[in-house]
């Protein structure tokens, strides 16, 4: 085969190769273009219907998003270089897609903020849920079995609930004690230990809750009502006496 031959044949291969991306491309784009469109119609029925309102783009909701970051930073104790920007807590630059209105007698706002941390810029989707006062900060996370042993085994155990489950399973951080026992109640941790409904943390900041859960487009009501439902239900367990 000559050379050219060959040439010719690489050169066609890497074309249609090329072309196929291209398609494939233009394909996703098309699916997740019919997909958003969807959802923003279904809002559109919900806004309508649950008086909740919805806006493209909204900065003044930054100053929130920061404001219980510095909350969280001085209430877990985390010890901070003001002059170093790779220290500073993480800062929303601007925000998109607000969803702010009401579920199950509980103001909440949802979000995609896009967060500037150590000169890096990402988006981050939010959801909060209003709580019926203002606490510590409180995290839970999960973590494998294997980490959280061989962290108490060096001395770096959490705070326990006295829940041999849960404290394997998850770690907890809260620059407050006895407001993390008050709102892990056995009620609360059992709840977390078996919700079949996937969440990787849950967070209180200031006067509102978070949850780590995988969210693929919180304008999607569907998606939304189910991640406000799981708020809520968090909610519903924890001890009024949490927010005295």
């Amino acid at each position: 085969m000559s050379a050219g031959a060959v040439i010719a044949i690489a050169v066609g291969g890497t074309v249609l190769v090329a072309a196929a991306i291209v398609a494939l491309v233009l394909w996703l784009r098309r699916s997740y273009d019919a997909k958003e469109q969807q959802s923003l119609t279904s809002l559109d029925e919900e806004l309508t219907r649950r008086g909740w309102r919805y806006e493209e783009n909204n900065d003044s909701y930054c100053s929130l998003y920061n404001q219980q970051n510095e909350f969280a930073t001085q209430s877990l104790l985390q010890i901070f270089d003001p002059l170093s920007p790779y220290h500073l807590p993480p800062r929303a630059v601007s925000a998109k897609h607000i969803i702010t209105g009401s579920h199950r007698g509980r103001p909440f706002l949802a979000a995609t903020f896009v967060v500037d941390h150590k000169g890096e810029r990402s988006p981050v989707r939010t959801i909060w849920v209003r709580t019926p006062g203002q606490g510590p900060a409180l995290t839970v996370s999960r973590v494998a079995r294997a980490q959280s042993r061989v962290r108490a085994g060096i001395g770096q155990r959490d705070l326990q609930s006295g829940n041999p489950d849960f404290d394997e399973q998850f770690e907890v951080s809260t620059g407050d004690g006895r407001f993390a026992q008050t709102v892990l109640t056995p009620q609360v941790t059992r709840f977390l230990l078996t919700d079949p409904r996937p969440f990787r943390s849950v967070m209180l900041l200031g006067a509102n809750l978070d949850v780590g859960d995988p969210i693929d487009d919180h304008r999607d009501p569907a998606e939304l009502i189910g991640a406000l439902d799981l708020r809520c239900d968090l909610l519903d367990l924890v001890p009024r006496s949490a927010w005295a």
